[in-house]
């Protein structure tokens, strides 16, 4: 696997091509909670990526705390093409129609 991004509370880092097509977008990159582009997860899904949560376990309670996004390395091209296509269809709201 290839991993694409990790998205943490912490902070994100993103694969250079990932982030590119993302920034690209013009697509609200923290509409959720201050988490980059986690908004968008289930189009990263849709694209061939796999999303793993990570979550902190503290005696009997846990949080989340972010996901590893993830590509089978024999399938990252096929995604990086393919997520465009997707998110394009996602418009960004223009100020005239909020």
């Amino acid at each position: 696997m290839t991993q694409m991004a990790s998205i943490t509370l912490e902070g994100a880092s993103f694969e250079d091509r990932f982030l590119k097509i993302l920034e690209e977008t013009g697509l609200e990159p923290e509409e959720f909670e201050g988490l980059p582009y986690f908004s968008y997860s289930p189009f990263f899904v849709i694209a061939g990526a796999t999303i793993s949560p990570r979550i902190r376990e503290h005696g009997d309670h846990s949080h989340f705390e972010g996901v590893e996004i993830e590509v089978p390395e024999d399938q990252v091209e096929i995604f990086l093409d393919v997520l465009p296509e997707l998110l394009a269809q996602l418009q960004p709201l223009d100020d005239d129609e909020e």
